[in-house]
């Protein structure tokens, strides 16, 4: 009884580590997911949270993972009103 206990209890254990291998993102899927976004953004318009994911095809925790990518190079500028969340590109403009 021991050792079909054992071997259940191991064998959950490898089910699970594969299941965390299988959903966590690498850098390099997140960096592509976030030219994908980039490229969305390009028309100079306000999109939704809801519209990009739509528009994107990415889930939120890819999606949330590629805006985070673009907001940390301050490539986008987020804005929100009342329940809706807008992003938008950030342009920066250097005179000198």
């Amino acid at each position: 009884m021991m050792l079909i206990c054992s071997f259940f209890i191991e064998y959950s254990i490898i089910i699970f580590l594969n299941l965390l291998i299988f959903l966590t993102m690498n850098k390099s899927e997140i960096g592509f997911n976030a030219g994908k976004v980039w490229q969305l953004l390009c028309n100079n318009q306000r999109w939704t949270y809801a519209a990009l994911k739509k528009a994107s095809g990415l889930d939120d925790l890819a999606l949330g993972a590629a805006i985070g990518w673009l907001a940390r190079e301050d490539k986008i500028e987020i804005y929100q009103n009342d329940d809706d969340l807008y992003l938008y590109l950030y342009v920066n403009i250097y005179i000198g």
